[in-house]
């Protein structure tokens, strides 16, 4: 078996172990922000979010087809896309790292040589197959997985040309580079960045390396990344727009005239220009399916890009507003955390490049501490990244062009997106995602790295007694040290399998809502889910979902009012055209409140409250300004003024929701007061103050939800979904505090034990400590549970109060006293504790335990007046 061949098989080794592992931990189904979106809009071929993904759409329309029917539901099809995705993007750094193996030897002549590449290469490739953030991407349906695939292609195939450029057709690789581009940007736009280490590996074969062919070469670079963008993703349909469709048929069919000259009449640069130009325009041209599906009116159809002028909008990606890229000062001035920062420098550094890139670069090779804030140097004691800064030296010291390359990439990938993104402070989520092409390229270096100490090992070859022992056992040991660690230390964190919350948590939301409700939901992560639900498995379609946030938009509006189930407006066309800020003062508003809506609400107000009302007839609220202008004016956002239209023309005819994780400051101020919860939705109702329907919630929480995973132990859960968890225990707890105010003590502890065991404390920890310690209280009143069977040295001093008071109201007297004697022997100067264990003795008739508390407690404080007061009264009254 010659060596080219084991290099080969070597190559699919990796890629099946990278899909070993990705199939292992991939997530069942839809997952949370932007992957219920885009497994919808795949599903149905539909319009997501700008500037859109025409390309991985297609592709995820043929990936939800897949007619295996034990393979999992659509969700999970579509994130197979990722998957393969990510275990060819291993494959290709594989090779791609062989490669620059053999440019740096000028040829892998000898054995010594091929294992130096084929061992450089694994170790470099399985590095960033099991890094932080790319393995995130590799188990979900998102665009960033197989958009490094396409720049993992444009990196192999050029170094593929680079070994064969002096052969002929060696142009086929530089035309399907082309091609790949033009496909990769109706996936992401990042594909682009990698533009410059294509055009430096044809430089280092075409030209002499001198500083003019230099300058000249990045000066070429330059222009054709602007020829690509903005020029032909913007300029081409806006030469559509301004001067007709027939104009861009004219420039297409120039450019397909030219090719076909230039190739007639053999003039290679220039039909090698004009057909690679032709092949990025056939790529981009996947963007027809956003236009084409807009106009046949889906569902999902944002921007409604319908027509040239809003696909222009859509493509420039207008929604999301205008952004300085040089200005720094004004984005960090206009930042809602300004004040953290001195100057524009500070923002700059500390937080666009340390918070925003240095941190997850770390992440990956230094690695990822407890929560996303930090970093952990014990956790990879920093081998991938030592083991990488020895590539890069080794790899310049020996080979600086192709060093050259790999840290254009690297730049180009990483820090020049910070440089162009001038983010303000702070994100909504963390961006890491944005930058792995950053990473993969220091994982090229982190290969390189091997072989580097290799060649230093090598020269030391005649004090080895077996050189070959020593490169397998250096591969050996590199190998567990770095990849292999890093694979059992990351496994848990990223392995998904189990996961439901996403599609449990939408599934639950929508079955707390009453038939033909209206759904007020906040952003992405309480939206997206809701669509794929809605869109892929048919759950609840009767339910309209309102986004607050693309509520603020025209075309939005329009689609609530005119497409199915309809939202009640009162606004035409022209009105909805110009929607905006509204001129506001504080004021309150009134909403009627028909008879026999009226009549209803007021039979089951009764149940809850425990006596008679009288139907209301209105309600009112107090709607204060969101936004003030100074003496410009004061405000109300578009979306305040579009909730207040919709109930207005909706009179109590559907009914109308918020999703708990809306915001106060969205809900309009007294509004709140109106709302009643019904699980994980707030119902607004013509009552104040009507905290639940304790029979309608209870239903719910036993019989309706799903719980799925949230018992096992052995599922990651990050702090993310840790904390969005919580808002079943506050459903559970608002029944559970009803009862115990009610007086009816068993049915709390009925329902602690169901949300104890639906949503075990030991998997997922509180987030609240009072709900914890009146949930313990609850599980500790039971008969069968004795204190001196159970490990008291768990709570601390605080808890073990909140315990024993909880317990003393509860009328468990007995129990409460043992747990107040624990406080006062931890802190014996506790006077809350103390004055709660008087009760108890009191009540128990203790008397030595109580006079020896009083007088323990005077000894310490014999200004306590009140201390002798009582118990002087206590011995008086004991005497009698």
């Amino acid at each position: 078996m010659n060596y080219q061949k084991k290099n080969t098989i070597v190559g699919w080794l990796i890629f099946i172990i990278a899909l070993i592992v990705y199939m292992l931990t991939v997530s069942p189904t839809v997952s949370y922000w932007d992957c219920g979106e885009f497994i919808a809009a795949s599903y149905k071929l539909a319009v997501p979010h700008p500037p859109g993904a025409p390309f991985y759409l297609l592709v995820g329309r043929i990936f939800s087809m897949l007619p295996i029917p034990f393979i999992g539901d659509i969700g999970y099809k579509v994130n197979l896309i990722s998957v393969l995705s990510s275990a060819f993007t291993i494959m290709l750094l594989y090779l791609s790292i062989v490669h620059l193996v053999r440019e740096w030897k000028g040829g892998l002549k000898t054995e010594e040589d091929w294992m130096t590449a084929i061992f450089s290469g694994i170790i470099g490739s399985l590095t960033f197959a099991f890094s932080h953030s790319f393995w995130f991407n590799a188990v979900e349906a998102e665009v960033y997985a197989p958009s490094m695939l396409f720049t993992a292609l444009l990196v192999w195939l050029i170094l593929v040309w680079a070994e064969k450029s002096d052969q002929p057709g060696n142009e086929r690789y530089i035309l399907m580079i082309a091609y790949l581009i033009g496909l990769a940007m109706g996936v992401h736009l990042l594909n682009v960045l990698a533009i410059p280490f294509v055009t430096l590996i044809i430089f280092y074969k075409r030209f002499t390396f001198n500083l003019k062919n230099f300058i000249l070469n990045a000066v070429i670079t330059g222009a054709i990344m602007l020829i690509i963008y903005p020029g032909i993703v913007k300029y081409l349909p806006q030469i559509a727009l301004h001067w007709g469709v027939f104009m861009l048929i004219l420039i297409l069919a120039g450019i397909i005239w030219l090719a076909f000259w230039s190739v007639t009449n053999k003039k290679e640069v220039l039909s090698l220009v004009a057909l690679s130009t032709l092949l990025i325009v056939i790529g981009y041209s996947t963007y027809m399916l956003v236009y084409v599906r807009s106009n046949m009116d889906p569902n999902i159809d944002e921007n409604n890009p319908e027509t040239v002028e809003n696909f222009v909008k859509y493509l420039n990606r207008e929604q999301y507003g205008d952004h300085s890229i040089t200005d720094r000062k004004s984005v960090w001035r206009q930042s809602e955390n300004a004040n953290h920062y001195t100057s524009t420098w500070d923002f700059f550094w500390n937080y666009q490049v340390n918070k925003m890139y240095i941190r997850y670069f770390l992440w990956q090779f230094v690695g990822l501490g407890d929560d996303e804030s930090s970093v952990d140097f014990h956790k990879f004691l920093a081998l991938p990244f030592l083991l990488g800064i020895a590539g890069f030296w080794w790899q310049f010291k020996n080979d600086q062009k192709h060093g050259l390359a790999v840290l254009a990439l690297f730049f180009m990938t990483g820090l020049a997106i910070i440089l162009y993104l001038n983010q303000p402070d702070p994100q909504p989520r963390e961006r890491d995602y944005s930058y792995v092409g950053s990473f993969f390229a220091f994982s090229i270096w982190i290969g390189l790295g091997y072989a580097g100490v290799m060649e230093l090992l090598k020269g030391k070859k005649k004090e080895l007694q077996n050189a070959r022992i020593w490169r397998y056992a250096v591969f050996v040991v590199l190998l567990l040290a770095i990849p292999v660690h890093m694979l059992a230390k990351n496994f848990h964190k990223h392995n998904r399998s189990g996961r439901y919350i996403a599609w449990d948590y939408s599934y639950n939301m929508l079955q707390s809502c009453d038939p033909n409700a209206i759904l007020f939901t906040n952003g992405d992560n309480d939206t997206f889910p809701l669509w794929y639900l809605q869109e892929v498995e048919g759950v609840r379609t009767d339910i309209r979902i309102v986004n607050l946030s693309l509520l603020n938009t025209d075309w939005y509006i329009k689609q609530l009012r005119d497409l199915e189930p309809r939202v009640p407006l009162r606004m035409n066309d022209m009105q909805i055209e110009n929607v905006g800020l509204y001129p506001w003062e504080t004021s309150n508003v009134t909403l009627k409140v028909p008879q026999e809506k009226g009549t209803a609400f007021a039979e089951t107000f009764r149940s809850y409250i425990g006596q008679s009302f009288d139907p209301p007839k209105s309600i009112s609220f107090k709607v204060q300004p969101t936004i003030n202008l100074g003496n410009r004016g004061t405000y109300l956002r578009t979306q305040d003024w579009m909730i207040l239209n919709i109930l207005t023309a909706n009179q109590w005819k559907k009914p109308v929701y918020f999703a708990v994780t809306v915001a106060t400051s969205n809900m309009l101020d007294e509004l709140r007061d109106y709302m009643r919860m019904d699980g994980l939705v707030f119902k607004i109702v013509p009552f104040k103050d009507w905290g639940i329907d304790p029979q309608l919630l209870e239903e719910k929480l036993k019989s309706v939800y799903k719980y799925r995973g949230l018992n096992n132990p052995t599922i990651n859960f990050d702090e993310n979904i840790i904390g969005l968890l919580q808002n079943y225990r506050s459903a559970f707890f608002q029944l559970i505090m009803y009862y115990v105010q009610q007086g009816n003590l068993e049915k709390a502890q009925v329902m602690a034990k169901l949300m104890e065991e639906k949503i075990p404390s030991s998997v997922i920890p509180f987030t609240n400590r009072r709900y914890e310690m009146i949930k313990e209280s609850l599980l500790l009143m039971a008969d069968s549970v004795s204190l001196d069977s159970l490990d008291l040295s768990r709570y601390s001093e605080s808890d073990l109060f909140e315990l024993g008071r909880n317990l003393y109201h509860y009328d468990k007297i007995q129990k409460a006293g043992k747990l107040l004697e624990e406080v006062i022997e931890l802190d014996p100067e506790n006077a809350a504790a103390l004055s709660y264990l008087i009760n108890v003795y009191e009540r128990t008739n203790q008397n030595e335990k109580l006079i020896k508390a009083l007088e323990d407690w005077i000894l310490r404080r014999p200004n306590d007046e009140g201390a002798k007061t009582k118990l002087a009264e206590i011995k008086k009254r004991l005497k009698q």
